[in-house]
């Protein structure tokens, strides 16, 4: 542990990780859309121009898309673990920059910092699900190394630098450009250096990016045209930074989200920004702090500004909290405060996990918890009750070393302990998996059978375990009725609808007709088989006893 602290901190990390990267399902938000995306990509044999159901996809980079398609080129099939690996080795690479970065030589304070980052909520989460901002985090933070050791001496990453920059930006759009450009001007202005900017982002930087971004758009442009390519360089980029489509939030959005996605340390990390602020115009403060500030205080206002915003967009300000905490923490040592900032979440996640282990423990009575448990009974499986006693022995732990006034090892006891809570708790993935994607779910549904759907949120993507397309009727069950059920005649073969339990009661003519046919639940999903034999006059009999009100809404 002493000569090799990340490569066994990581070999951990992988493990506990490991189930849930096997086991866990696709979801259908991002997940399944990519693997789709992928799919039509390598049909159409196209490179650089995307579509999503045949529509012109044009939201994101092809970096990452590549790498779902080589998966499925080499393996043939799309692999949750091979993928989660281009989530999880990023983010490895990232805490390695950052520890080379921090410059800290004690072991249990190199192991310590490494679990503090791995742990944050939302870089645990970028790190396992598959969605490309880790990556893009990665890329930038070896693009300001670069920019930190030139501003250092070291000429050797003038070329390297535009590179990192260039694939940062190539993996998710604009902010993998934007954020290093943003926090290198800033901080050379914060510190009257604004004459050497050039220095970093002259003409050998531009010229690299130019030509890089130039190869990438001619392929765009002789794949799709001109219609891709100003889709892709302006209606994604300038319309969702000035007036986004989707995703729109008001300017305060990131400072109610930034206390979530930091937990349990928001305090410490928070706390250490106003700190930094105060410790401005000290003798003692160095140049690192102030460049990570800037970097944190500068991308947090420019993400801020844009019209589209989501709690993962802070996934790259995340390293450079850290990192801001570490060199606070250098300056002025550990201070009361940091104690109560870290103390006081452990104190409140451990009544919480305590309270959540007494109703699986000794019942639930009734009320919200009891229909929870209820209605996810693998909660009380043993393995998730091992999880939840793993996670309260090591709360107390860091408590107690807090106590002792040895943050390191209280550090490393809340980041050890989430962890293997999650390995214990993976155990009940394949029961979970009914509400996480639709893997389950498809494997109750015959290769012969159509799908219509209705009530589903981007049921598209059941296509990449179908291997067909679906109709999707939206919220709308005349449609659907019109479209599937009214003329419909046993030749056109079987036929299965798929909706979401909870709308049978809330739409009764959808209740009606499920009743009255064969149905069965997967998680939260109802499947009903619709007998091709068995649809005259019922559309007139379902509004019949909806006016009679001979059904519960």
């Amino acid at each position: 542990m002493n000569r090799y602290p990340l490569i066994i901190t990581f070999v951990l990390i992988t493990l506990c990780l490991l189930p849930m990267m096997i086991l866990r399902d696709f979801n259908p938000d991002n997940e399944l859309r990519y693997l789709q995306i992928a799919d039509e990509a390598i049909g159409n044999g196209s490179i650089f121009t995307f579509s999503y159901q045949g529509e012109t996809y044009a939201d994101k980079p092809p970096l990452y898309i590549w790498l779902v398609m080589l998966c499925r080129l080499i393996l043939g099939k799309h692999s949750m673990l091979l993928l989660s690996l281009f989530s999880l080795i990023p983010a490895f690479v990232t805490i390695g920059v950052m520890d080379r970065w921090a410059g800290l030589s004690k072991p249990s304070d190199r192991v310590g910092v490494a679990f503090m980052m791995m742990t944050c909520a939302l870089f645990l989460g970028a790190s396992v699900f598959l969605r490309m901002d880790m990556l893009m985090t990665m890329f930038i933070v070896l693009a300001l190394h670069s920019f930190w050791k030139l501003y250092e001496g070291n000429g050797k990453q003038g070329i390297l630098m535009p590179v990192w920059v260039f694939l940062a930006l190539f993996t998710k759009g604009p902010v993998g450009l934007l954020m290093p450009v943003l926090s290198i001007t800033v901080f050379l202005l914060v510190k009257r250096k604004g004459r050497e900017i050039g220095r970093y982002l002259g003409w050998k930087t531009w010229g690299i990016l130019a030509g890089l971004c130039a190869v990438w758009f001619t392929g765009a442009y002789l794949e799709g045209g001109w219609e891709y390519l100003d889709n892709l360089l302006f209606h994604q980029t300038l319309g969702r930074a000035i007036n986004s489509f989707s995703h729109k939030a008001p300017f305060w959005y990131y400072f109610a989200a930034v206390w979530y996605v930091t937990a349990p340390y928001m305090f410490l990390l928070v706390g250490s920004i106003v700190a930094s602020f105060k410790g401005i115009g000290k003798e003692d403060r160095q140049d690192k702090e102030t460049f990570f500030l800037v970097t944190v205080t500068a991308t947090f206002v420019m993400l801020s500004l844009f019209s589209g915003k989501l709690a993962v967009y802070l996934v790259p300000v995340m390293p450079f909290m850290v990192l801001l905490f570490i060199e606070v923490l250098k300056r002025t040592g550990w201070k009361k405060w940091m104690t109560w900032s870290l103390a006081v979440p452990c104190i409140l996640l451990l009544v919480v996990v305590l309270a959540v282990l007494g109703i699986l423990l000794f019942g639930t009575g009734s009320g919200k918890p009891a229909e929870l448990v209820s209605q996810y009974p693998f909660v009380r499986y043993g393995m998730v009750k091992f999880a939840l006693f793993l996670l309260i022995q090591g709360l107390a732990l860091a408590l107690y070393y807090l106590y002792r006034r040895r943050p390191n090892l209280s550090l490393i006891f809340i980041g050890s302990s989430i962890l293997l809570a999650g390995y214990a708790a993976s155990s009940v993935m394949p029961q979970l998996n009914d509400w996480i994607g639709y893997g389950n779910l498809c494997k109750t549904i015959s290769p012969e059978e159509q799908v219509a759907t209705l009530y589903l949120r981007r049921p598209y993507p059941m296509k990449v375990y179908l291997g067909k397309e679906v109709s999707d009727y939206q919220r709308d069950f005349d449609a659907f009725y019109d479209g599937e059920i009214k003329d419909r005649t046993a030749g056109q073969g079987p036929l299965v609808l798929v909706t979401r339990g909870r709308y049978l009661d809330r739409d009764g003519r959808l209740g009606e007709f499920a009743g009255s046919r064969s149905h069965w639940f997967v998680g939260p999903y109802c499947v009903v088989r619709v007998e091709p034999d068995n649809t005259d006059n019922d559309i007139d009999n379902i509004q019949t006893n909806f006016i009679k009100g001979n059904y519960e809404q």
